[in-house]
């Protein structure tokens, strides 16, 4: 039996040590010699994990050792995509390839929030995907577990992140978070032919099917690209399932929620106000100080976000900024419409996850997607509520409905 051009590398790779006389860049070259790339830009092999290493992460927990087939191999791979002002960036990206004898199954893993931010001690940069991070835990054990188990996982860095990390992150702004994601799935398809890693396709056509997925930001990512490919590239995948977890979907109502609140949020609010400067940069460029009152705006421009030191939206906001948010024909109301992405009709199964309890990113988004997207006529669109008893902090719920999410996703809703 030959070994394809994915096990030669792999071989090559992890045989340099013995073969001093051989440049890696020379052979990599050799390997490329007859592939013309169209989409990747580079290509860097990252580090082969073995199936047991899996399980030793999960500290032999025999649920997720059910589920950890292979061994992966983790490879960092660079593209061109459009940022939110239309420039062309090379952005980044993680892909896992499960060791398999016969097809992966092509999947787009859209990470949570990652903090940027001037402070080191705040700063998660070093979390993206394509540094393929032990203190990352979706990517360490989630992303490790679902390619262990046969999936081939594209993971975008996002812009702002891996080869980008100098760049503004857009934070949910949907389209631009769509796009990079896209290009990078794109990307990933033909680094994995590259390797000739075969992946698995509907029926006798060559098209790929594809399962998407993700957590928090991650599953407003999640949305906005399954959007994104039925109704941009709809012949370009065959998408399988997707399955969203705590996204804020409706992004209209969630202003309403945050902006307009009497009294103490009861958590943070320096990630609205990451969108809220995503959506003033993309659409507006008036400047945090329009937005928030002193010394609030101070201290967001000279430290970032997670400097605020209130809690009480009426504390915080103009009275000209809150007028505009209840005022729907406003230009920050229209900015929120555009990245609303709960009322769309979906051809493709979407199963959705949500905590009931959950603060930070309200229940009412899955629900207000689950309604309206099946009454617009999609295909499935199903809800799953997770419900945690009285003795969990509240503030833990949003983390906690994470790790249900994911061992949910592999054991169930995935495999049937």
């Amino acid at each position: 039996m030959q070994f394809n051009k994915f096990l030669r590398l792999l071989f090559v790779l992890l045989s340099t040590v013995f073969i001093i006389s051989c440049d890696k860049n020379e052979i990599e070259d050799g390997l490329e010699d007859d592939f013309d790339f169209q989409n990747v830009v580079s290509y860097e092999f990252l580090d082969s994990i073995s199936a047991d290493e899996i399980i030793s992460r999960f500290g032999g927990n025999n649920l997720a050792s059910g589920f950890i087939n292979f061994d992966i191999t983790a490879h960092k791979i660079t593209y061109m995509t459009a940022n939110y002002d239309g420039t062309e960036v090379e952005a980044s990206g993680l892909v896992l390839i499960p060791v398999v004898s016969g097809s992966s199954k092509l999947t787009s893993f859209q990470h949570s929030t990652l903090a940027k931010d001037p402070d080191p001690e705040i700063d998660q940069e070093a979390r993206a995907p394509s540094y393929l991070p032990d203190n990352n835990d979706e990517i360490f054990l989630s992303a490790a577990l679902f390619a262990s188990n046969g999936y081939l996982i594209s993971a975008p860095d996002y812009i702002g992140y891996g080869s980008t990390g100098d760049m503004f992150h857009p934070y949910e702004h949907a389209q631009t978070t769509a796009t990079s994601s896209y290009d990078m799935l794109v990307a990933a398809r033909e680094y994995a032919e590259f390797l000739e890693v075969k992946m698995r396709t509907e029926g006798d056509s060559e098209v790929e099917e594809l399962y998407l997925l993700g957590y928090s930001q991650g599953g407003n990512s999640t949305m906005a690209l399954h959007k994104y490919i039925e109704e941009e590239h709809p012949g370009e995948f065959e998408i399988i399932k997707s399955a969203m977890g705590a996204g804020a979907y409706h992004k209209t109502a969630v202003g309403d929620y945050i902006f307009n609140n009497e009294g103490d949020l009861g958590f943070s609010i320096r990630l609205y106000l990451w969108v809220l400067d995503t959506y003033d940069r993309v659409y507006l460029q008036r400047g945090m100080a329009y937005y928030l009152k002193e010394p609030f705006a101070t201290e967001v421009i000279d430290k970032g976000y997670f400097a605020i030191s209130s809690t009480n939206p009426q504390e915080l906001f103009t009275d000209d900024f809150i007028s505009e948010i209840n005022d729907p024909s406003s230009e920050f109301s229209a900015a929120l419409a555009d990245n609303d992405i709960h009322n769309w009709k979906a051809e493709a199964p979407i199963k959705l996850f949500h905590s009931r309890d959950d603060a930070l990113v309200p229940y009412f988004n899955s629900v207000d997607a689950f309604e309206s997207m099946n009454a617009m006529g999609s295909t499935e669109v199903t809800l799953e509520t997770y419900v945690f008893g009285g003795d969990v902090d509240p503030q833990d719920i949003h983390g906690l409905g994470g790790g249900r999410f994911f061992s949910d996703v592999i054991s169930n809703y995935f495999r049937f």
